[in-house]
């Protein structure tokens, strides 16, 4: 199992040029994903701009008012948004949250895991990260732009619910 550790980026400027620095690895594109998602919590803006940087153009529709000059397609990606949003503790589950904890996370301490790693070919990848709130770990795929650039292209797995915190068991 392979470990990613990052801290929470609240900037949109920082976080597209970080990931431009890390884009060449398939496993960080993911974890900014993660990224982008917790910051939907706060800024729902400012999450989807960012998730617009490391997903397919195939997921996007131009926006001018966005900062990355796009926004997410409302079918697909743009209804994975709805879901974290009904449920913070999807993207939280992926960097540290368990039920067990009530999906709290350290903002300076981001720990993706990465389960196992399938090459479709050399560009495109198939990888799997554990959630702290479910079962079984999450697939999500990958393919390389031209620009040596990894970009999420299914990745609908990672918004679907995670257990109930401990808190939460049995309050009825």
């Amino acid at each position: 199992m392979k470990k990613l550790t990052k801290s929470l980026i609240t900037d949109y400027e920082k976080f597209k040029s970080e990931w431009e620095k890390d884009s060449g690895t398939p496993e960080e594109t993911i974890m900014y994903y993660i990224i982008a998602a917790l910051n939907l919590e706060k800024d729902r803006k400012l999450g989807e701009a960012m998730m617009t940087v490391v997903v397919s153009k195939k997921d996007l529709v131009e926006d001018s008012k966005s900062p990355s000059g796009y926004k997410l397609r409302r079918t697909g990606s743009g209804y994975y948004i709805g879901q974290f949003l009904k449920d913070k503790n999807i993207a939280r589950s992926y960097v540290g949250g368990t039920p067990e904890n009530d999906y709290e996370i350290s903002k300076n301490n981001l720990v993706m895991s990465v389960v196992k790693v399938i090459d479709r070919n050399e560009k495109t990848k198939k990888i799997f990260i554990q959630s702290g709130g479910k079962d079984n770990p999450t697939p999500v795929t990958l393919k390389m732009n031209r620009h040596g650039q990894w970009k999420l292209v299914e990745y609908s797995s990672i918004c679907t619910g995670v257990k109930p915190p401990a808190s939460q068991v049995d309050d009825f």
